[in-house]
């Protein structure tokens, strides 16, 4: 401890900090509440944890956090689903003993039901949120700050829901757990709000490293799905927390890969057609699984209006519906990876396999749709394994030689879907390889996992997340990177200094002005200013080759059916304008007079929009730092 204050640096931060707290307790007036705020702002400027190597460490916390929240939760909702569904072992399917505890099955998703709705109510006193979109929205629109006791109520809400079978999965909320602490932790140490939003993605990571035993995949999900953003400043800190929360995970869970599997792999080259129809398939399946969700999700909502049904009734009445299912097909409870694993290895019935493709995305609705609580990456997995398996064995039974067992195709199939409905077919890639352990099978799932992406944007334009988002007029796509874009007005940025000529301008005018100046595109408007549009190199050049412009003027040159920028349009709209055009510089036009404003190059748009993102998280952090002091 003496070594420790020898360092002048701690030295003197110890001395500032001290001698602040005994000079604002002499004089200060306030509440004794408002004073321990002064003395915690003061002391976290004198610790300065916004640099990287501070920041790393408060990082590794929240890794260590969310690791042990995950084992909590892990282990919690195998003691309730144990317990409430006799003759369960290891997560394995219940079995039922007699002719009246199966009547009385449907009642645990009713109570767990009931539970859940009356602790939202009298409790959280707020309507349930969607889980991950609810994040992603944390992130674009608040700076990455979710309410503090988020994570716990989302914890107790989620075990409960799930362990008394509902038909949810697990891994979504621990994320979301995970990234309601990271914020958390952000908001107590007044980090900046680039910070915070890195701290939720750490803690979104290591939620899903810890629960998926695969660091790399929760990483790449953070980043792509949650954040959006590669950059290394953002990318290192979610490393490590990954890394904390799944050897954290590991030490108390085993280190054993979440899906036993064959060792798989591509037989021939013949095989990749059989994987690419399966990846339409499945495509389209990821689009049947979003629909039929939001389908039953707003009847139950119609439902709720058209009885006038309390609302903290409806997760128990989604509860039973779900039961009533379940209990004919055990399958299609959230708390048991089993038909999975049994889907792998080829040993599941025709009959189940199409019970649990068609019916598991309706007890997940069912469940989440009335306000239970839960994630939709076991439901699309279990979906996929049941698609993958039922074209694995059609297509082995007929091409025994050159494909590989329904197992194989079970996996594939379980990876292409979950890619189809998240758009993020590089995590789900990462993450199959990480909790099965088969690299020799990862060509066939990439194939296949793009091609489902593929197909299913090009059939329906949004996701498990974007389709709520889109429907509370949230801006999303590539995380918070879209939302400063979108909220930077093109006034701000274009040029106001630019060369133009009027419509009756001779040609040989402009030619001179080619020749005479740098500029190569010019801007052709009326006398009274209004845009007519543009003359650029295409144009010049034909000109000036065949030399026949004697007499002609710029209205008879002028490219008029040109892209324009209003007054009103934000610099989103231009960026995705340069990404998709050939343009290089765009006219800025009045919305109302239609006269010419400015002008906004590509090269100059871009190096603002970056501008802005570099800037916007280390000035908030001053600012921050200022009032502290």
């Amino acid at each position: 401890m003496k070594g420790l204050f020898r360092n002048s640096r701690i030295r003197r931060r110890a001395v500032a900090l001290t001698y602040l707290i005994l000079r604002k307790s002499r004089y200060f007036k306030g509440t004794s509440q408002q004073f321990f705020r002064m003395t915690w702002a003061s002391f976290l400027a004198q610790l300065n944890l916004n640099q990287d190597i501070p920041f790393l460490l408060v990082a590794i916390v929240v890794g260590l956090i969310t690791g042990y929240l995950a084992v909590i939760f892990h282990d919690a909702i195998k003691i309730i689903s144990s317990y409430l569904f006799y003759g369960t072992t290891a997560l394995g399917l219940p079995t039922f003993n007699n002719a009246l505890r199966i009547l009385l099955l449907p009642l645990i998703p009713a109570l767990g039901g009931l539970f859940v709705g009356l602790y939202n109510a009298y409790i959280v006193k707020a309507e349930p949120e969607h889980g991950l979109p609810s994040v992603i929205k944390a992130v674009a629109q608040k700076n990455g700050k979710i309410p503090m006791k988020n994570w716990f109520h989302k914890t107790i809400t989620s075990v409960v829901s799930i362990g008394t079978g509902g038909g949810a999965g697990r891994e979504a909320p621990i994320a979301q757990v995970g990234a309601s602490i990271g914020s958390s932790v952000a908001q107590l140490l007044k980090f900046s709000p680039i910070r915070t939003r890195t701290l939720l993605g750490c803690g979104a990571a290591a939620g899903l490293a810890a629960v998926f035993n695969a660091p790399i995949g929760g990483v790449m999900f953070a980043v792509e799905v949650i954040l959006g953003d590669f950059s290394v400043r953002t990318f290192s800190p979610i490393v490590v927390a990954a890394v904390v929360g799944t050897v954290l995970s590991r030490s108390y869970l085993g280190s054993y890969p979440t899906f036993l599997v064959h060792s798989y792999s591509l037989i021939s080259d013949t095989e990749l057609v059989f994987y690419f129809i399966l990846g339409v398939l499945s495509g389209l399946t990821a689009v049947l699984f979003i629909r039929t969700f939001y389908s039953i999700e707003e009847w139950m909502h119609k439902l709720e209006k058209r009885f006038n049904i309390p609302l903290w009734s409806m997760p128990a009445i989604g509860g039973l519906l779900c039961g009533l299912i379940s209990m004919w097909v055990p399958e299609l409870y959230g708390f048991s990876y089993e038909v999975i694993n049994k889907a792998l290895v080829g040993q599941v019935s025709w009959t189940n396999m199409i019970a649990v493709y068609v019916l598991k995305p309706v007890v997940a609705a069912l469940t989440v749709g009335s306000g239970g609580s839960g994630g939709m990456f076991a439901p699309t997995m279990k979906m996929g394994a049941m698609l993958g398996g039922m074209f694995g064995k059609l297509v082995h039974q007929y091409f025994p030689t050159i494909t590989a067992a329904s197992g194989a195709y079970a996996l594939v199939g379980m990876g292409a879907v979950t890619a189809g409905i998240m758009r993020a077919p590089l995590t789900v890639i990462l993450i199959l390889f990480e909790v099965t352990g088969q690299y020799e099978i990862v060509l066939p799932i990439m194939f296949a996992a793009v091609t489902s992406a593929l197909v299913a944007r090009l059939t329906y334009p949004y996701t498990m997340e974007t389709y709520v988002l889109e429907k509370e007029n949230v801006r999303v796509g590539f995380g918070i990177a879209l939302t400063i874009a979108g909220n930077i007005s093109v006034l701000d940025v274009m040029q106001r200094k630019f060369v133009k000529f009027f419509d009756v301008t001779r040609v040989e005018t402009i030619i001179d002005a080619f020749y005479n100046t740098r500029d190569s595109h010019f801007f052709i408007t009326t006398p009274d200013g209004v845009f007519i549009g543009m003359i650029g190199l295409d144009e010049m050049s034909i000109v000036i080759r065949d030399g026949a412009y004697t007499g002609m003027i710029a209205d008879d040159l002028v490219k008029k059916n040109v892209t324009v920028l209003y007054d009103t349009s934000k610099l989103d709209e231009a960026l995705k304008i340069f990404e998709i055009s050939e343009y290089s510089i765009l006219p800025v036009v009045s919305s109302s007079s239609g006269k010419l404003l400015g002008i906004l190059k590509q090269d100059e748009a871009f190096s603002y929009y970056r501008k802005q993102m570099n800037l916007i998280g280390e000035n908030t952090g001053e600012m921050v730092e200022q009032k502290a002091g």
